[in-house]
């Protein structure tokens, strides 16, 4: 009997040992992984910031620089009861610009969305989209 007792007691122990050797082995890749997810992620946006930076002259600082055109886009703002405010165009071309690099992108029409989320959806697809 205290045989019997001694070895199920190695085997619990034992088994205790591998189970938990196996999760820090585990936790040790997950965190291998996450490092390099990490730093591929940095060295491709240090190649896009390499590119998109590029030297400015002082006649280009100095140059005035006209104003755009918003005629068309405040008649149209007008007419439309339901139009998007100007300075919510103003954010989302700005916002638009400092992604995508300046100039990279030509905005041609803003509208609002049909499909409505609720809040809850939209807090979920948040969580189960972010990054590491």
């Amino acid at each position: 009997m205290l045989e019997n007792l001694r070895l199920g007691f190695i085997i619990l122990l034992t088994g205790i040992v591998i189970v938990f050797s196996v999760l820090i082995l585990l936790i040790g890749i997950i965190k291998l992984y996450s490092a390099l997810v990490v730093s591929i992620q940095e060295t491709f946006k240090k190649k896009f910031a390499k590119k998109k930076k590029k030297s400015v002259t002082r006649e280009e600082i100095e140059a005035p620089v006209e104003a755009p055109k918003t005629e068309n886009v405040e008649s149209a703002a007008s007419s439309d009861n339901d139009a998007i405010p100007l300075d919510v165009i103003a954010a989302i071309a700005a916002a638009v610009d400092y992604v995508f690099g300046e100039g990279a992108v030509k905005i041609k029409s803003v509208r609002k969305s049909s499909k409505r989320r609720s809040a809850w959806r939209s807090a979920g697809m948040a969580e189960n989209t972010r990054s590491f």
